[in-house]
C-alpha cells in the first residue's frame, strides 16, 4: 500500500521515471479493488453506486496516466506510449496485459535521457 499512496500523492508528476514495484502495486491495487467488491457486493447495490464508480474512474485517471509514463521513462521510451496502453485498454485482457508487462520489464540501466534510476 505504500507505494498506492506514493502515486497518489505524485499523481501528476510525469517528467521522472518510476521503479516497476511503484508500478506494478499502483496498478495491481486498482484491478484488485473492484473485482473484491463486485464479488462480495449483490448487483443491486454495484449498480445503485455506479454514480460513484464513475466519478472514482475520473479522479483516478490522471494517477494512472502518470504512473504509465513514469513507468515508460525508467524503460527509456517516450510517454506517448501511453496512448496505446489506453487504446488496449479498451479491449478485453488488453490493457491488464499491457500492464502485467511492463510490470516485469527492467528498467534501463544507470542514467537515461529522463534522468537517474528511481530510488
Amino acid at each position: 500500500m505504500k507505494w498506492f499512496w506514493y502515486c497518489l500523492k505524485n499523481y501528476c508528476t510525469w517528467d521522472c521515471r518510476g521503479h516497476r514495484r511503484e508500478y506494478a502495486c499502483f496498478n495491481v491495487t486498482l484491478i484488485a479493488i473492484p473485482i473484491l467488491i463486485e464479488w462480495f457486493l449483490p448487483l443491486h447495490l454495484l449498480f445503485k453506486f455506479l454514480p460513484i464508480w464513475i466519478i472514482l474512474g475520473l479522479l483516478l485517471l490522471i494517477p494512472v496516466v502518470c504512473s504509465h509514463i513514469r513507468r515508460l521513462h525508467d524503460l527509456n521510451w517516450s510517454g506517448w506510449w501511453v496512448i496505446l496502453i489506453l487504446l488496449l485498454g479498451q479491449l478485453p485482457l488488453g490493457g491488464i496485459l499491457f500492464t502485467l508487462t511492463l510490470s516485469l520489464l527492467p528498467g534501463s540501466k544507470g542514467e537515461n535521457r529522463f534522468g537517474r534510476l528511481p530510488y
